[in-house]
Parts: structure tokens; sequence; C-alpha cells
């Protein structure tokens, strides 16, 4: 089938005289028409706007004339629907639909009803395509001294981004006549605003300005998915599948009971930041019970009994840690356990931050391996100062094992402990925020889905594929937890698909037979395609256009992390001849002093994290062994504050000394 390039010697007139335009413009043939109303009905569903227009024009000229209205319409938009308005003998308004047709087909009828002729013809409207973005109506006849009413109907699909569905509409209607809108929502909990305000549907808008719309879904399913599979050709399938995650994946516990095990050792330098970080986090409860499980050597509670989460956030703001020697998180983590096992809370949470320096003997492995009888999801952090708020979920961090094994993660973080705007970022210590280790299948093979799919996000593909999509599964995690969601195509969707085709980029990829498919299945106007309405009636003749001497109309399809301090000073000067053992066996004597031992040797074994004692073990008198004097000087080395000189991420030191 070939397009014709002929068009009627009235509308060539007329596309000639227009040129370039930045709005709709209505022309006539024989007198002035005037329009006078220009009316959109918009509905908005989640994914696309359906735009009922209602246009209507009088003729104050003595004889019927022909109005052509030139419809500038967004790119993306395309016409499934026309109707023109009569009148039934009791003098009421009746709506006479419109035929899919094809276009030359549809315009030769159009010019064969509206000539002059003996017969007595029907009054046709034409709307047909120009191009994307365009469309041609042509209505005969506007009665004269009389109103001619005519209705089309265009689909236009919404943008998905940051939790609402997006529209931008340009100035809609004529320089005169700008149009006027009515905006729906197709569910009636969603919310409509239009250029920042919230929008009834008895309000009404005019366009004689570009209208950004957003529609803010309610009750939002995690997952909102719409697939279409459209065969139209042999190994010839359109394929669109749109995925659009909720504005919120999930939602912060009320009530739970919370467990802050917090890193209270010398070499968490960052202890500041932690700080900051765990009010950030609590700040996304709106009620919840909170205890805070310090750590070093052994556990402690700084505020003692549980507190309410207001409470802690208050306290957790003047609260200056005293950091210590040790790094005992297992005791911490049973200690937290053992608080949350005993809570009546349903929800329980656990947020660890540390710096993950322990001793040798308490690695990764053993941690993974405690046992958890609470049942609480656990995180593990470790947080840094920096002028930004950042959080990244590390799954590959031998410390992941434990918080995995019940439903949580490990970070890595930054913050500011001035500034407050962490409280979005960390925010996601209290809910997932993003399907992570995303993975969909059942797309086309080039399909690429990416890491991780953030709430309020979509995806989409659009593709002529060779072959049927017949269901998409959808992969991840939230936090740990798996999550799996399985789709299967539409057949309503697919002709919404169908017609939307046409203001896409794919229309370029179709021959004229698949646009002709595609169309009739998507009930759309198309560079093939034109919608036909005609009303009974009978006309004089008389009153018919000239198309022989070019009045009339033709027409056809128209066509991180500060530096630590341990390692401030190691360029030079008196740190560079440090001598580190010496150190130790001077602490080693002072403690054995302190403690009473006299005459003898001492010998121990320490180990460091940077500045940092972790262990203190084997702790010796070499003559005779006397417990209560060993037991003093471990006591005494657990105290001693080494200098930053200790730089090492990890040492161990065999210190022997005579007293």
């Amino acid at each position: 089938m070939r397009r014709s390039a002929t068009l009627g010697i009235g509308l060539v007139g007329l596309l000639l005289a227009r040129g370039a335009r930045g709005e709709d413009s209505v022309e006539a043939l024989r007198f002035d028409l005037r329009e006078d109303s220009h009316v959109i009905d918009v509905r908005v569903d989640r994914g696309f706007a359906t735009l009922i227009v209602q246009r209507a024009v009088t003729n104050p000229g003595p004889k019927s004339d022909q109005a052509t209205f030139f419809i500038r319409v967004p790119e993306t938009a395309v016409a499934t629907r026309l109707r023109s308005a009569g009148t039934n003998p009791r003098g009421e308004r009746v709506w006479f639909e419109g035929d899919l047709m094809e276009a030359e087909e549809a315009a030769q009828k159009y010019k064969e009803l509206t000539g002059i002729g003996g017969y007595y013809p029907k009054d046709p409207a034409l709307l047909s395509w120009r191009h994307q973005g365009e469309l041609a109506l042509q209505v005969f006849p506007v009665p004269a001294r009389a109103q001619k009413l005519v209705e089309y109907t265009l689909k236009i699909p919404l943008a998905y981004a940051d939790g609402v569905y997006k529209l931008s509409l340009p100035e809609l209607g004529t320089k005169h006549v700008p149009a006027r809108l009515r905006f729906s929502p197709a569910r009636s909990e969603d919310h409509i605003t239009v250029n920042g305000v919230e929008t009834r549907p008895d309000n009404v808008v005019v366009a004689a300005r570009p209208i950004e719309l957003e529609l803010a879904p309610v009750n939002a399913p995690r997952l909102d998915v719409g697939v279409a599979s459209v065969p139209f050709g042999q190994a010839r399938v359109l394929v669109h599948t749109r995925i659009r995650a909720a504005p919120r994946l999930a939602e912060v516990p009320d009530g739970a009971h919370v467990a802050i095990v917090l890193d209270g050792s010398r070499s968490h330098h960052d202890a500041v930041a932690a700080l900051a970080a765990v009010r950030a986090y609590l700040m996304s409860f709106r009620t919840a019970s909170v205890d805070l499980v310090m750590f070093d050597r052994e556990p402690r509670l700084p505020f003692g009994r549980t507190v309410d989460v207001k409470d802690a956030i208050a306290r957790l703001e003047a609260f200056t840690p005293e950091l210590r020697n040790g790094s005992n998180l297992d005791l911490a983590l049973t200690r937290a356990d053992a608080i949350l096992a005993a809570s009546p809370r349903v929800a329980r949470r656990v947020v660890v931050v540390t710096d993950t320096r322990t001793r040798e003997a308490l690695g990764p492995e053993v941690v993974a391996r405690l046992p958890w009888r609470s049942g609480a999801i656990v995180h593990m952090a470790t947080v840094s100062s920096s002028p930004d708020a950042s959080l990244t979920r590390v799954d590959d961090s031998p410390w992941a094992a434990l918080p995995r094994r019940t439903g949580g993660l490990f970070w890595t973080g930054t913050i500011h402990a001035a500034n407050r705007a962490g409280r979005t970022t960390y925010e996601e210590w209290a809910r997932p925020k993003r399907i992570d280790r995303l993975s969909i299948t059942g797309l086309t093979p080039d399909f690429e889905a990416p890491a991780a799919l953030e709430e309020g996000q979509g995806l989409e593909q659009h593709a002529i594929a060779s072959r049927e999509t017949t269901r998409v599964e959808v992969k991840g995690e939230l936090w740990s937890a798996p999550y799996v969601a399985g789709f299967s195509p539409s057949a309503e969707l697919g002709k919404l698909e169908a017609a939307l085709v046409f203001g896409s980029p794919l229309l370029h990829e179709l021959t004229e037979p698949e646009q002709m498919r595609l169309a009739m299945i998507g009930r759309a106007v198309s560079p093939v395609t034109s919608y036909l309405a005609i009303e009974p009636g009978v006309r004089p003749s008389n009153e018919g256009l000239d198309h022989a001497s070019g009045e009339g109309g033709g027409g056809q399809g128209f066509g991180v992390g500060l530096g630590r301090l341990g390692s401030i000073g190691h360029g030079g000067g008196a740190w560079r001849s440090f001598d580190l053992m010496a150190h130790l066996r001077r602490e080693l004597r002072a403690a054995g002093a302190a403690c009473g031992v006299k005459s003898d040797e001492l010998s121990t074994t320490l180990e460091t994290t940077l500045e940092e004692i972790v262990d203190v073990r084997d702790v010796a008198l070499a003559s005779a062994r006397d417990a209560k004097a060993e037991a003093c000087v471990r006591d005494r080395l657990w105290a001693v504050e080494l200098p930053g000189v200790f730089a090492a991420e990890h040492d161990t030191f065999l210190v022997t000394t005579r007293l």
C-alpha cells in the first residue's frame, strides 16, 4: 500500500498559507468561522492520560462552510476516537461515532460526502494524521448562522519518576481561544497537582501557558508492572513493559524496639560521626523504644534503662562517649540480643556502628556464628565524617554474614555531625528504599537491568521483538530479604500500546502494512488510518464544496572518611624515632610496680589496632606465678592509653621487662 502524496486542493492551500505555527489554528473556506469553546476533560491514570476534547465553532455566514482544525499535540499523543454532534427530531443533542478507516479511503469518502451532487450525502468529520505532534480535523458542514460541536480523544503516556507520574503539556488551543482543562484521577484516592497546585475535578485550568501535571499514587503496590505483547507480523511483536516501584517500598514500623550497639573503643576515631548517623536513623521512627549498648572491653548501658525514641535522640545530642581499650563486639551483640529477646515488641531492630577493628580471635567468621535468639534485624556499619551524607551496602564484606542471616545488611556511610541532612539518607536503616541485586527475565535479550531499582523510580522496555513475551519476572532483595514477583501480559494494555506506538520512535521501524495492523488493534489515527464520523441527515446539494474549483478538503493520512588520627605525624620529627617496644616495656614496668611486683621478670602479649589495645593475654611472672598480681597487671594494661604513633591497623607485641 502506497500513501498518496496528493492532498485535496483546498487543504493544500490552507497548509501552504499556515506555515509554521506555535498553536492550533481553525480555518474556513467561505467565511470567518469563530471558535466558541475548547474544553478538555483530562482523566489521569497511573501510566497514561486520556484527553476528551470538545470544540465548538460558529459559522456567521449565510451558507454552510467547512472548518479545518490543525491540532498541535504532544509528540507522544495519539488520537483514538472521533465523534460528531447532531440533533435528533426532538431537538436533543446526539453523538455519532467515527469509524477508523484506511486513510485514503476515508479521505475519498469525505470528499464524496462533501461535494455538490444530486444525491443526499451525509455530513462527515475527518480526523487525520499529519505527523507526530500534529493532527488535522475537517468538519462539514458548519451550518449557516449555527454552531457545530465535535469531539476527539487523545491518549498520552506519562513518565514516572520520584514517586509521581508526570506529563508536560504545551499551550493548547488557539491564541484567542486557549483550551480550558478539567483534571480528574482515574482512581479517586490519587492526587493531581497542576503547576504545583493540587486540583479537583471541578477546577478549570486555562492552557494559555505550558502545564506540568503530576499524579501521586496512593496505596500503590510495591511494584506496578504493565506488560504488553502484541504480535503484528511474522516474527514481529511489539513489546512494552513498564516497571514502577512504589513511592515507598516499605514503612518504618511503629512501636519497634531498637538496640543501638555503638563502638566505644579508642580506635573508633569517627565515634562522633557514628552518633550523628544513629541520631539520623532514630529520627525516622515515630514511636519506638531504644536501648544504647556501648562496647569496648565489655558492654555497658550509658542510658541504663530502655528509653523512648524522642528521649534517646535528645540524650544522644548531649552524649560524649568515653573511648576505652577493647572491642568485644561479640559481648555487645549478645547483650543486645538478650534485651530484645525479652521485649514484648514485635518489630525488633539492631544497628551496630563500629570500626570493625577487633582482636584476631574475634574475626567476622566468629561473629557470623553467634547465636541470635531475638529474631531482630541487624544492620552493621562503619561511618566516617564527611561534608555529605551517604550510605552504601557492602555485600562482599566478611562482616555482612551476621546481618544477612537476619535480613539486614553491612553498610559503609558518611555524615557530618553538625548537619541534619543525613536523616533521609539514614532512613534506609529503618526501611528498605530500593530493590537491590535486581534481575528481570522475560524481556528481549538486549535488555540489561540496572543493579538496583530505587523506590519511586521506573524502568521500561519498548521494543520490537521476534517472539511474544509471556511472563516477566522481577527478582531482587529488600535489604537482604529475597523479593520475587511475576507479571503476565494484559490484552487491554496491548491495545493501548498498539495505539501509543504511533507517538513513539518505533513508528519509524514499521512498514505500512505493520502500521495498519497496529493502528487497527489500537484504534488509533496513524499515517495509514483516519477517523471518519458521519452524521445522518440530508443537506441541500448546492451547499456542497466544489472540489474542482479548489473549494474543499481532500485530506489523507498526513500523511570516604577522614584520615585516622593514629597516622598523624608519621612523616618525621619525634615520631620517626619513636621506639614502640620501649614504650610498651615502660607501660608494663609501671603496671607491675603499681601492682607490687618486685625483682622479677614480667611478660605479656599485647594486641593492638591503631592506638587501641584490643587484647591483653599471657601476663606472667617468671619466678613465681602470682594470680592476684598478674590480674592486677592485666587490668592496669587495659587502661593504658597508647599514643597515636601506634598506627598499624593490627599488630601483636610480645613484651618482656624486668623490675
